[in-house]
């Protein structure tokens, strides 16, 4: 396969491209999780605080 001997490389090859697109896909998915809403902040000018 690709003059490349034996089952090792290959598979490294092939594992490494694996992993890459599933960070990327979860990436993707997660890209704005995390954020609190705007309703839990709390409000400066709510607690007197300037």
């Amino acid at each position: 396969m690709f003059g490349l001997e034996g089952i090792a490389v290959p598979l490294g090859f092939a594992l490494c491209i694996l992993s890459t697109l599933a960070c990327v896909v979860y990436g993707v998915l997660n890209w704005n999780r995390g954020q609190c809403p705007e309703e839990t902040r709390p409000r400066r000018a709510a607690r007197g605080e300037n």
